[in-house]
């Protein structure tokens, strides 16, 4: 009788510990899921060398211009924007080429931060002018595909409505954040979102914007 009660106080404590490893896990997994996908334009505040990055690193850009997300929430210009290292590697004797691959993970907004999984969709060097990007161009519709929208446009899209939010930035021929690859750039590749070279080094100094696609999580 005395081993039978142990068995079941044993078997007690088994589900109510599972149980608690699902409560545990529920809320993580509900506040994964797309709220909205678009693009936007960030800009390396330190210079980036895949010689001295390692997988893993956090590395902190801001974004290059103002946009608006689906719930009217204003993202300013020069908000920072983390991203975690990938791959990160030198080319070494053997390789054909060095590469630099960037993972977007959030973005700070005061105290608040935004959940997104974002990856490199377009490079482009230095601005020669302060101002922001060409939100003009930019746009995306329900599933991530590119598509036009009217001038002022960001490309964020509300994932469930397919509706299109404005930006607050004025419009300038400067980054079309319906641009894939480099732009502007000699020696450097895009693929997949690995940003390759054939020089011994992925180098991107201060300054050098990237258009970055996203899932934005809720």
């Amino acid at each position: 009788m005395k081993q039978f009660g142990i068995a079941c106080l044993s078997i007690l404590f088994l589900v109510s510990l599972s149980i608690g490893q699902v409560s545990s896990v529920a809320p993580a997994q509900a506040a994964s899921h797309i709220v909205a996908q678009g693009s936007f334009a960030v800009k390396v505040l330190k210079g980036l060398d895949s010689s001295k990055l390692k997988e893993g690193d956090i590395v902190q850009l801001e974004t290059a211009g103002s946009f608006k997300l689906v719930n009217g929430s204003l993202v300013p210009k020069g908000t920072k924007v983390e991203a975690r290292v990938v791959m990160s590697k030198a080319r070494s004797k053997g390789d054909p080429e060095s590469q630099l691959s960037l993972a977007f993970s959030k973005i700070g907004v005061g105290e608040k931060e935004i959940m997104i999984n974002g990856s490199v969709q377009a490079v482009y060097p230095p601005a020669e002018e302060p101002e922001g990007p060409n939100m003009a161009t930019a746009g995306t519709s329900q599933g991530g595909s590119m598509g036009g929208v009217s001038p002022g446009g960001i490309g964020i899209t509300n994932a469930k409505t397919g509706s299109n939010m404005e930006s607050s930035s004025t419009s300038q021929a400067v980054i079309n954040l319906k641009a894939s690859g480099v732009q502007g750039m000699r020696g450097l590749s895009l693929d997949n979102g690995a940003i390759t070279s054939k020089g011994k080094d992925v180098k991107l100094g201060g300054g050098v914007r990237m258009v970055v696609h996203a899932d934005f999580l809720g």
